[in-house]
């Protein structure tokens, strides 16, 4: 009689385990749920920059020229910057304009890649056009900051080199 199971033995061992798997699945889940949340939390966060983000020019003339600007601006005091900034936002609609150009040349240089019938010389074409818009992009943002730099006092040219 000691070595029998009792009826009720059978079911209980087996809910305890179901139940242990249960709570393990769970908390994976919940941790796995966490996860997930923080890294859509934190996309969302850098993009909305809500807490130190992009200054509104960066997002008016476009990534490119933007964020060169924004790395020049760095040392220079407000009134500086402000110099720079009314100078070279007279520039805005010429880098909105190159930034669009770039787009659309970029698409084009994709489509070509993923054509059916590759064009070599075609895709050829695509890259040297994206070249030349590209590189006038750099003429104009080089000939904006040399206007805008013009304008400073030698003092905070100085710290432009620092």
């Amino acid at each position: 009689m000691v070595n029998q199971t009792l009826p009720g033995n059978g079911p209980v061992t087996e809910r305890k385990s179901n139940r242990r798997w249960l709570t393990i699945f769970l908390f994976l889940s919940l941790i796995a749920n966490v996860f997930l949340g923080g890294l859509l939390a934190g996309r969302f966060l850098h993009h909305g920059d809500w807490f130190g983000g992009q200054p509104a020019y960066v997002q008016q003339m476009g990534p490119f020229a933007g964020h060169a600007l924004q790395r020049l601006l760095e040392p220079l005091d407000d009134s500086d910057r402000q110099i720079v900034l009314d100078t070279v936002k007279s520039h805005a609609d010429e880098f909105m304009q190159i930034n669009r150009e770039i787009r659309d040349q970029r698409k084009l240089v994709a489509q070509l890649l993923k054509a059916e019938k590759y064009d070599r010389k075609a895709v050829d074409d695509a890259f040297a056009e994206l070249r030349r818009r590209t590189d006038s992009m750099q003429e104009t943002l080089q000939a904006a900051v040399g206007d805008a730099v013009g304008k400073l006092s030698p003092a905070a040219r100085k710290q432009l080199e620092d």
